[in-house]
């Protein structure tokens, strides 16, 4: 098994129970947050029959939840209609040299206050996933997670947290206000956690859009792509080929 894997598995077992539900797919279930794709997804492994995808839509829907969402670490030969997203899995090896990335000396990195946090999220994450959920899923995460801040004159310009497991540290979630963007906001928060990373022998890795500009910038300093993740996604279940 790539390692990385071991150590996401490890992070969704903090918020979900998995069961085997049929030959090819095993139920991730977040009961706490059950509005949250992320939390609550079947696990392929092999292409799922019509029958297994039409259990898993009548078990959705007894749950109550309006969506269906299959994750895998190979394509599916038939997808049944629903839409694909994949997400690259990108490490630091070990021994990179860090020492010319580009920070800004002026950026302090802590703890970030949990009501800024929540603040900073609602104006980004909002209006996509509206405020309650958005503010639930905060609080959900932080229970567990290590949550850092970049501070640029006394604000919050930037956050992320992190998750460190079998000598990995996985980076996710990276946000940057657009009020400090182009100000080496992100590089300084990543090479904070990289040089953390090191000094415990860890390696640092996180999962980036294939086709976003942050794969390039973490490309540029020297993150390689090791593992891909392909994500399948409906809302709509009239929509499903089945």
């Amino acid at each position: 098994m790539i390692p990385t894997r071991k150590t996401d598995e490890k992070f969704y077992r903090l918020f979900s129970t998995f069961h085997a539900f049929s030959e090819h797919l095993t139920k991730r279930e977040d009961n706490e947050l059950r509005d949250k794709y992320d939390h609550n997804a079947f696990c392929y492994s092999g292409q799922p029959t019509e029958d297994e995808l039409r259990a898993a839509l009548a078990y959705q829907k007894a749950r109550g939840d309006a969506f269906l969402k299959l994750e895998g670490y190979e394509p599916l030969a038939n997808a049944f209609g629903m839409e694909c997203e994949e997400t690259v899995t990108m490490v630091l090896p070990k021994g990179t040299d860090i020492s010319d990335w580009k920070a800004n000396p002026e950026v302090s990195i802590k703890t970030p206050d949990f009501d800024q946090l929540e603040q900073h999220e609602l104006k980004y994450y909002g209006p996509l996933y509206g405020e309650d959920f958005t503010v639930r899923n905060n609080r959900h995460l932080r229970e567990k997670l290590t949550y850092l801040g970049a501070y640029l004159g006394g604000k919050l310009a930037g956050d992320c947290y992190i998750f460190a497991s079998d000598g990995y540290v996985c980076m996710d979630s990276l946000l940057v206000d657009e009020a400090f963007r182009h100000q080496y906001i992100a590089t300084t928060l990543v090479n904070h956690i990289a040089e953390k990373a090191q000094e415990r022998g860890a390696v640092l890795y996180l999962h980036a859009d294939p086709e976003g500009t942050p794969k390039d910038m973490y490309a540029k300093m020297g993150f390689q792509a090791v593992d891909k993740l392909y994500e399948y996604l409906c809302t709509d279940f009239s929509k499903l080929k089945i």
